[in-house]
């Protein structure tokens, strides 16, 4: 029993350490998630996050449930997002430190400078910012993911997009578009890729059909 035990502890470690590595392959951008605690600008960097629906417009985060983020996000009911570019990259790395607090005073953008219509701490020069009400909360694994209705968009014009990939930050070089898109009007929206419900397939020599 104690040799079963162990197999599967052992399997357990390295379908994880698997998953680690499979993941740093998937490159993302680069964002801080903003809230307040004890009443000042706090900020974490985090990839995990993504757009969830366009109407009406949603935006997720997943954050470490035992973070101060994830606590003071549950209590304020808000949190934001900002995008960080390449030239905020110190920014990224204050707010991943291991440990340490995270207030961004110095970081974000003051009452004269544009975030007057923003409820949540906006990084100045980030490559947009968006300000979001919880409206779901899900507890996953050792995780809460936060969807948060947008409530108010703050963008900045200029710098490339900050990377994450393989465990390091990278830049994003103006001659890496391969000039290819999915559609020409491309959207967060899944519908335009897929087809809409309900739909029925028959498979026709070894080819799949659709029929409404």
């Amino acid at each position: 029993m104690a040799s079963h035990g162990h197999q599967q502890a052992a399997l357990a470690a390295e379908v994880a350490a698997g998953f680690r590595e499979a993941m740093g392959r998937l490159a993302t951008g680069v964002v801080m998630v903003t809230c307040h605690v004890d009443g000042k600008p706090w900020g974490l960097t985090v990839s995990a996050c993504c757009s969830v629906s366009v109407a009406p417009p949603l935006i997720l985060v997943s954050l470490s449930e035992q973070t101060a983020s994830a606590h003071a996000i549950t209590v304020d009911g808000r949190f934001g997002v900002s995008i960080l570019g390449e030239e905020l990259i110190e920014v990224a790395r204050f707010g991943s430190a291991k440990g340490q607090p995270k207030f961004v005073d110095d970081f974000v953008r003051g009452d004269g400078d544009g975030a007057g219509d923003s409820a949540t701490p906006a990084v100045a020069r980030a490559l947009a910012h968006i300000d979001c009400a919880v409206v779901q909360s899900v507890r996953a694994g050792d995780h809460v993911i936060f969807i948060g209705s947008v409530a108010n968009v703050i963008a900045h014009l200029g710098d490339r997009p900050l990377v994450y990939y393989d465990r390091a930050y990278h830049s994003l070089g103006a001659s890496t578009a391969l000039g290819v898109g999915p559609v020409p009007d491309e959207t967060v929206d899944s519908l335009l890729y897929d087809y809409p419900m309900p739909r029925a397939f028959a498979r026709v020599d070894h080819h799949f059909v659709g029929s409404e």
